[in-house]
């Protein structure tokens, strides 16, 4: 076991940077809000107008804007806890330390991506989210929309009012890694699970899938279940959660990726909310904890298959059939599960190492 790795999920010692309140912390959000609603919007541009020609857009606006206030934001509150005599670096917040990074990333791939674009041109299609600024952009802003979970980390005495930011950070989080994997991204388009024949002067017709059509569609379910339920997990390692929390941490970015492509699967949408209301209701009668592993295993297991699911049978109800056999599509939900149980075991093995590390 690597002992860093293990000690992260230890309860922080006392820190010279000073914390976060809970209000500073919601500022926080709002301004990633921001960010976070240029890159989607920015996204939807890249998706759905061809002729983009300049880097000079009112989408890259919102997303530049988004960015300077973040950055703005997260100096004044290293500004207001610098004292003389106190390193900079010690003055930023506690759990801000990978914002503050994320700051720089984002500022240097915010300059790459204005050369990049003029030398270049701009991208379109996939080639957008291999762009080395773009995945430099992306970065940045994991890093900064992830503060205020990485402060109540730090802060695991909030109540629970006061650990909402850190809730709706862990979702953001996970949003901006699904908007840079979108092309994995199941409710996205439900064209990853379904073959079609084309036949000159019919309507196209399901068809059965090739075994690397198969493969693509089950690698789609494995990206997708970690950037939906993996803040979930990272949360519920901390802190016991309402059903409704995870339910919206997996219903809200399924619907903006949708409204990304201009709801071109706009039907997907009452599949997101069914399964959503699973993914409540499981949790509600499993009652996963911090202090109950076994639960908290049989919980994030089980998610991905009621979540899922009911996007299956959205998919087969709209074409009236689906291109996977019952082998296939179980088979996908049984994948995505031990996904999960996978994660979830392995972070709480590191959890148990960090916290008797922490005591020695």
């Amino acid at each position: 076991m690597d002992a860093t790795a293990a000690h992260a999920f230890a309860v922080p010692p006392a820190s010279v940077h000073r914390p976060t309140t809970a209000v500073e912390d919601v500022i926080t959000l709002v301004a990633g809000v921001w960010l976070l609603t240029g890159t989607y919007v920015d996204g939807w541009a890249h998706n759905n107008l061809p002729d983009l020609e300049t880097f000079f857009t009112p989408w890259h606006a919102i997303l530049y804007s988004g960015f300077a206030v973040n950055a703005l934001w997260i100096a004044s509150l290293t500004w207001r806890r610098h004292s003389p005599g106190m390193r900079w670096i010690e003055a930023v917040p506690a759990g801000y330390g990978a914002a503050a990074a994320g700051v720089i990333l984002f500022l240097v791939s915010g300059a790459g991506d204005f050369a990049w674009h003029s030398v270049f041109g701009i991208e379109h299609g996939i080639k957008a989210l291999f762009s080395p600024s773009h995945l430099g952009l992306a970065t940045g802003g994991f890093l900064i929309l992830g503060a205020p979970f990485t402060a109540a980390w730090h802060s695991p005495a909030r109540s629970s009012p006061q650990r909402l930011p850190a809730v709706v950070s862990a979702m953001l989080s996970g949003m901006v890694a699904a908007f840079i994997l979108q092309e994995f991204a199941v409710f996205a388009r439900h064209g990853l699970i379904q073959t079609y024949a084309a036949v000159p002067g019919t309507p196209p017709a399901v068809t059965s899938p090739t075994s690397s059509g198969i493969i693509i569609s089950l690698a789609s379910f494995f990206v997708s279940t970690a950037t939906l339920f993996m803040p979930v997990l990272l949360l519920s390692l901390r802190w016991r959660l309402h059903p409704v929390v995870p339910a919206a941490m997996t219903l809200l970015p399924s619907v903006a990726l949708q409204i990304m492509v201009a709801l071109r699967d706009a039907w997907l949408v009452p599949a997101a909310l069914a399964g959503a209301f699973l993914v409540a209701v499981l949790w509600a009668v499993v009652r996963p904890a911090p202090d109950r592993p076994a639960r908290l295993m049989i919980a994030t297991g089980l998610c991905p298959v009621v979540f899922w699911a009911p996007y299956f049978a959205g998919v087969a109800i709209h074409d009236g059939t689906l291109s996977f056999s019952p082998e296939i599509w179980g088979g996908t939900l049984t994948w995505t599960a031990l996904e999960m149980l996978a994660l979830s075991a392995l972070t709480l093995k590191m959890r148990t190492a960090g916290s008797m590390m922490a005591r020695l």
